[in-house]
């Protein structure tokens, strides 16, 4: 299928426009449970994909050992998080999802349900799975995009 240009920026923009309000929720639920954003994402990478090491987390989310320790430091100062001996490498951790950190993830999702469906009530006829291809796959080639350029820096 042919996209004219106008009609691709227009999309472009609406899903910058999305990743924009996207944050700003994050950073209210950040402010409400008392972490930081990147706290939010990584548990709720924890919350999904289960139990990792912090350098699947570091890998993960673009960040540096130490940061990943401390990320987890403040996770686990929150009660949302716990790290425990890795059982297939114990020379490595794995953080675990405490149930208050569950609590607080599914809390974050049931809200953001609600405002995507609200969001939903605002249009009609659309092909859901059409959008969620589209989301996936304008994401999933931005994080392309984001490490062919990293690995291409000295």
């Amino acid at each position: 299928m042919n996209h004219d240009g106008p009609t691709v920026r227009s999309t472009s923009l609406a899903l910058e426009r999305l990743v924009l309000g996207w944050d700003r929720y994050r950073e209210a639920v950040a402010d409400e449970l008392g972490v930081g954003t990147t706290e939010i994402v990584a548990l709720g990478f924890l919350y999904h994909g289960g139990s990792h090491t912090p350098s699947e987390i570091g890998h993960l989310l673009n960040l540096t050992s130490g940061s990943v320790t401390a990320l987890l430091d403040r996770l686990e100062s929150a009660a949302f998080v716990t790290r425990s001996q890795n059982p297939e490498d114990r020379r490595s951790l794995l953080a675990t999802v405490t149930p208050a950190g569950r609590h607080a993830m599914q809390w974050y999702y049931e809200r953001l349900d609600e405002i995507v469906g609200r969001a939903l009530e605002r249009v009609s006829n659309i092909a859901l799975d059409e959008v969620i291809t589209l989301a996936n796959s304008a994401g999933e080639l931005l994080d392309e995009h984001a490490l062919a350029a990293k690995r291409s820096r000295p």
